[in-house]
Formats: structure tokens, sequence, C-alpha cells
């Protein structure tokens, strides 16, 4: 596993409304400043910021390049089930509850990577079924905040060594 970066060393999210925009940025932040060893959560008001004010449409377009990367079959499918693609094409910007969701499944991707210290690992993990979720696959329990609770409670244990 990775080396865990100190608090603070994350950049702040470049989303400022304006035209660019880094949904690993803010999905990474997220992860450093809720884990429990090395995050002191000062950093999220401007992530609750980002998406309160709404994060742009291009967030669903890279998570399902995200997706796609640590092989998430039909990504597009996936996506479609947060945003409807014809809404996608009528909006700029996303409704609170849609960037929630696209920054939950962005972050448990970012802590699956962390943890596992390797793409193709955390790839793997993040979509085979999983006995400690009833058999789902940790990136489909990630759509809802409770599955994504559950999800991280296991990544954070695999991290720790302690018993999940």
């Amino acid at each position: 596993m990775a080396g865990k970066p100190t608090s603070g060393t994350m950049p702040t999210p470049h989303y400022d409304g304006g035209d660019s925009f880094s949904l690993k940025e803010l999905a990474g932040r997220m992860v450093r400043e809720t884990n429990p060893v090395y995050g002191d959560g000062s950093g999220l008001e401007a992530v609750r910021k980002a998406v309160a004010d709404g994060l742009p449409a291009e967030a669903v377009k890279l998570l399902q390049v995200e997706l796609k990367r640590f092989g998430v079959r039909r990504a597009s499918d996936y996506v479609n089930g947060i945003v409807p693609r014809a809404t996608l094409q009528r909006r700029e910007h996303l409704r609170e509850d849609e960037g929630e969701t696209v920054l939950r499944v962005a972050s448990i991707i970012a802590l699956a990577a962390d943890v596992w210290g390797n793409d193709e690992w955390a790839a793997e993990w993040l979509t085979c079924q999983h006995p400690m979720l009833g058999g789902a696959r940790p990136i489909d329990r990630a759509l809802s905040a409770v599955g994504a609770r559950q999800v991280e409670h296991i990544l954070y244990s695999l991290d720790l060594g302690l018993p999940a």
C-alpha cells in the first residue's frame, strides 16, 4: 500500500465556477480530508461549496472516463443512472444531489486506488462481487450514501490492517 500524504498536501480544487475543473482533485481532497488517520476535515468546505454551487456537467463525462479506466463495463449506463443523458445534454451544471453522487463515486475510486496502491488491483476489487456487501460490487454500492459508507469501512479496514 502506498505511503500516506500528510494533511494539507492536497491542492485546492480547481473548480471556482470558471472553466477549469478537476474531478480527480475534488475526489482526492474528499478522500484525504475524511480519512480517519491523516485528514482533519478542514478542507471539506471547498468541496461542499463546489458541489452546492453545481459541478459542471463535464464532471459526469470525467467520471465515465474514470469508470472505463477502472474496468466498469457499460460505464455509460452507469453514469446514465446518475444523470440521464438527455438531461445532461440540456444542462451546464449538475444539481447538488447529482454532484454529490458523482463525487461520492469518484471518491470511492480514489480511495480504492490509494488503499491498493495500484490502479489495476483497485479496479479488480471495485468490479468484483464482495461477500461483505452481500455479493454486490463495491462500485455499485458507491451509488448510495449508505453503500459508499460500507465500501469505505471495508477499504479503511484493509488500509489500517483492522478486521472489517
